[in-house]
């Protein structure tokens, strides 16, 4: 082990981005994990890094000048701390009983986690952008454990974050919305949280990354009244908040069903699909509104075009909440293309199509395949029924809050060679967490589940992220084996999809698990954020604040990578483009775009990974071949990664794909 004497040379080694503070206070430096591998086998793990709010949404967008940023929001997401917290009163700030009364129109805040002992941060609003190009961003000293990052570790780098909530035009609670990305890369934020889980609101956000903003919806009664009077000085002046024209006021772009926990499924079309969530009614109050909890069964899909959603009364499923859910290729041409939904409730939907209250049963493994084009055109589309799914398959265990990840491969002509969906651990459907992986090529003739290796240990709530190689790295997650005790999974896993196989690459000491988000960065490492901050320090939640932790695979310790000169900003379905790498250029193994969704709730959303064909056309030039469609790679923003021979990627050119 190294003496607290070699902190410096600890900092060159392991601080990320701009690096550890300078010398000064260099004493309380923590010794990194020892490992007994070289970085080149396994990777890296970096030091914690302050994170200024929790990372329970998350995503890059690029700004106006190309710029990658991160966008991400807590709850509530429409205010900033000092709305709900007193940072005057005790160690981490007190709930203020005004905000419960009169916003939340007295139901639990569930807002323990906005409450925090890095005092100047409550004032921060909920909603943040991350800017990691700018100097301080990953300033850092050096530290392993949560517990010991204090006021001068989050001083490192606050101005790398800036406030995009409310200030920005956002006026809903997005927390426990679904989110995607647009063709024209802005974001679409649907649903969300309306005063308590389960909630829904009927709201569609869009969050423009060009200006930073959020596009203009109607500011609620509720919010509108304490935007004028925060303290409460005047109680009249504020509507009931129980009444839901107070926090969700009709509008014309609104959904048809308010929705908590739905999923968004970017279509190749660019119009977006809606499934399920959740419900109840506010009206009642707190001690009954659980009682009319119910499921959203009705899709809908929104047209960016028009801002007008269209709901499919004849297209009906009880799913679970956030279904994994993946548009695929089904034939040859551009319209042949299918939403792939995995798991369905346990017993299904009844007859009649009305959706039971309260929570299913259960859940199973039962795969479909939905015609969404054929739902829209159907004459009986506001009748109700169960209509345009297909049963492919079932999987062995339904994967409730588990982690999956969407591989594809493609030919010259863009077609498809292989779509492979997996699913990591998560709940059995019955309660029972389970620690199988299970995986499905959607291109075979009959498309089947097949079993993988195991994750280390039974865990829902983990995350998942494809890398450039085509590996998965699986983070994470949390699990009860056989009834027993629940157990954090520290470790970092790798997934090969090639063989099945799983091994560990690092282990932190900062659980993740709900609420804890995984990203991809353009050069190639993982960012690792989020989770409930009352719960990264287990004994003792009031010690919990925001981290991220930066994973570096092994390729980025392999010597030289290659470097992309040149990349069309904008790459068009059915045509070539050529890749252009600086010299001297290795042979060139394999070229990758990966989409880059908004991530939450421990599931990857329209992220994908993306193999294309190339042809080398001289030493340090590639003919790479797009995709025949957006079945394949939905238009939006991607990462292009060029690998070597070896395996070893480039850093990342964003790239926008689409006709």
């Amino acid at each position: 082990m190294t003496s607290s004497k070699q902190g410096p040379l600890l900092c060159v080694l392991l601080c990320v981005g701009s690096g550890c503070a300078g010398a000064d206070g260099l004493e309380d430096v923590q010794e990194a994990p020892s490992e007994s591998y070289a970085p080149s086998e396994k990777g890296a793990l970096g030091p914690l890094i302050a994170f200024h709010k929790d990372a329970v949404h998350a995503g890059f967008f690029w700004d106006a000048l190309g710029r990658p940023e991160i966008l991400f929001w807590m709850r509530p997401s429409e205010y900033r701390g000092t709305d709900v917290v007193d940072p005057t009163i005790g160690p981490i700030g007190e709930l203020k009983d005004s905000f419960r009364e009169f916003v939340y129109g007295g139901f639990r805040t569930m807002e323990r986690n906005v409450q925090s002992r890095i005092k100047d941060d409550i004032a921060r609003e909920n909603t943040l952008v991350f800017d990691i190009s700018h100097p301080d961003a990953f300033a850092n000293r050096g530290k392993y454990d949560v517990r010991d990052l204090d006021e001068a570790d989050f001083a490192l780098n606050a101005a790398a974050f800036s406030d995009r909530g409310s200030s920005a035009g956002l006026n809903y609670n997005v927390f426990c919305a679904g989110n995607t990305t647009l063709p024209d890369g802005r974001w679409l934020v649907v649903g969300g949280h309306d005063k308590s889980g389960n909630q829904g609101i009927r709201k569609i956000n869009i969050f423009d990354p060009l200006t930073k903003t959020w596009v203009f919806r109607t500011v609620p009664p509720v919010k509108a009244a304490f935007d004028v009077d925060p303290t409460i000085r005047f109680p009249d002046l504020h509507p009931d908040a129980r009444d839901e024209r107070n926090t969700d006021p009709p509008a014309a772009g609104d959904m048809r069903y308010q929705r908590w926990y739905p999923t968004l499924v970017t279509l190749p079309d660019g119009k977006v699909l809606i499934l399920s969530g959740s419900d109840q009614d506010s009206s009642v109050g707190p001690d009954e509104a659980p009682s009319t909890r119910m499921h959203q069964v009705v899709p809908e899909v929104y047209d960016p075009a028009t801002d007008t959603t269209v709901a499919l009364e004849n297209a009906r499923k009880l799913l679970p909440l956030y279904p994994r859910s993946f548009v695929v290729q089904t034939g040859r041409d551009r319209d042949d293309w299918k939403v792939a939904v995995a798991a369905e409730a346990d017993p299904p939907l009844p007859p009649g199509g009305e959706s039971p209250q309260g929570e299913p049963s259960g859940y199973n493994g039962n795969t479909y395949l939905f015609d969404v084009r054929a739902a829209l055109a159907d004459r009986r589309r506001d009748e109700r029924g169960e209509r345009h799914w297909r049963l492919v398959d079932r999987a062995d265990f339904a994967h409730e809050d588990g982690a999956s990840a969407a591989m594809f491969e493609l030919d010259r002509r863009g077609q498809p060679i292989s779509q492979r969906i997996a699913l990591f651990g998560g709940d059995a459907g019955n309660g029972d967490d389970v620690a199988a992986v299970e995986m499905i090529d959607l291109s075979e003739r009959r498309p089947r589940w097949r079993r993988q290796d195991d994750l280390i240990r039974p865990a829902k709530e983990s995350n998942a992220v494809v890398l450039p190689d085509g590996k998965v790295l699986i983070v994470g997650g949390r699990g009860a084996p056989d009834g027993e005790e629940e157990i954090n999974t520290l470790e970092y896993q790798l997934f090969n999809p090639d063989s099945g196989e799983i091994k560990t690459v690092a282990k932190t000491t900062v659980p993740r698990h709900d609420h804890s988000t995984l990203l991809l960065a353009p050069d190639g490492s993982v960012y690792s954020m989020g989770g409930n901050r009352v719960d990264l320090v287990p004994e003792d939640s009031t010690l919990g604040v925001p981290v991220l932790q930066v994973y570096k695979p092994a390729y980025m310790f392999m010597g030289s990578r290659p470097v992309i000169e040149r990349v069309p900003e904008e790459i068009s379905y059915r045509r070539s483009f050529e890749v252009k790498l600086d010299a001297p250029c290795r042979s060139a193994g394999s070229v990758a775009i990966l989409r880059t969704d908004p991530v939450t709730h421990n599931w990857s959303w329209g992220n994908r990974y993306v193999k294309l064909s190339f042809d080398r056309t001289s030493r340090c030039n590639l003919k790479v071949h797009a995709p025949a469609s957006g079945a394949t790679a939905p238009g939006g923003n991607y990462l292009l990664f060029v690998l070597d021979d070896r395996g070893v990627p480039s850093e990342a050119k964003r790239v926008r794909v689409g006709e």
